[in-house]
């Protein structure tokens, strides 16, 4: 396939253009708007956008902000970055006559919390702008399908974590327990850390990506991207014993617990279904391979 990837350099399209052209596909690198680099490209300029060559077989849209509390405080930058990100490219897909289909990550934050593992048709809540964002592309995708037969695959993830490109280890929570246990030899969890989570190695989420990607019964569907079940006391507890560090409990911030949907899940049973061996990463044998810090000076 060619293979056009917006945000290129991010964490998870620096992770998926080498996974791509592993698989011998071609790809069209567009790395996200940062820096002078002419080949970066802003997703929210429809004018840069309407100067590339459509002319694909995959549109690979991930690009765009993210984070929780932080979309409040650029709630407009969230919405021009993500959801008229998303509308510019289906309208340059349109006006190009492009019926590649586009693959989108879309977020465990578009779930309504529970104690039990949610299926893709379970209840979409959100809680942030970020989750808006999200849910507000994936009816995007949904309507630009129905009415100019552009495809679409949105791939929902969890918590990713790890790397097998260099630079930052690793992302969101996962990320923030490794560099609380590096920098303050501590991690601070709020209530008993007893919320649940599906974990992720990020060349497992390439594969499954990449896969469905390739897959025609994937077409205008929605996926779930399977992973490990555990606690957030779990996975903190596996990082802090390799990089000796304690963990501290603290009384939930009235706003993080306002924001907080509660444990998320997945059930990833469609995608196993039909890739059985697709996960072969846990976190307790990649926080083997965290690179400890070098001892301190007395």
């Amino acid at each position: 396939m060619k293979c056009l990837v917006f945000g290129a350099t991010g964490y998870l399209g620096g992770h998926l253009v080498p996974a791509l052209q592993a698989r011998g596909h071609e790809v069209v690198a567009c790395p996200a708007n940062q820096g002078t680099d002419s080949s970066r490209v802003d997703i929210s300029d429809l004018q840069m956008l309407s100067q590339l060559d459509w002319s694909v077989d995959r549109v690979f849209l991930f690009a765009g902000k993210t984070g929780t509390t932080a979309s409040f405080a650029n709630a407009q930058a969230y919405v021009r970055s993500n959801e008229m990100g998303m509308l510019n490219v289906l309208e340059c897909m349109r006006q190009a006559g492009s019926r590649a289909r586009v693959i989108f990550p879309s977020s465990r934050l578009v779930y309504q919390g529970s104690e039990h593992p949610l299926p893709e048709t379970a209840i979409l809540e959100a809680r942030t702008v970020y989750a808006a964002n999200k849910i507000g592309c994936e009816f995007l995708l949904q309507a630009y399908a129905h009415a100019y037969d552009i495809p679409y695959t949105v791939f929902r993830v969890c918590v990713p974590y790890g790397n097998s490109q260099g630079g930052q280890y690793s992302y969101g929570t996962v990320g923030n327990f490794i560099k609380q246990a590096t920098d303050a030899r501590r991690i601070r969890l709020y209530g008993d850390g007893g919320l649940r989570r599906s974990f992720t190695h990020v060349d497992d989420l390439c594969r499954a990506v990449i896969l469905g990607s390739e897959h025609e019964d994937f077409q205008n569907q929605v996926f779930n991207v399977p992973g490990e079940d555990l606690s957030l006391l779990e996975a903190a507890r596996l990082i802090a014993e390799r990089l000796k560090a304690r963990i501290e409990f603290v009384d939930w911030p009235p706003f993080d617990k306002a924001i907080e949907s509660g444990s998320t899940v997945f059930d990833g049973s469609r995608m196993l279904s039909l890739f059985p061996t697709l996960l072969r990463q846990t976190v307790a044998h990649w926080a083997d391979s965290i690179p400890t810090p070098q001892a301190r000076e007395p």
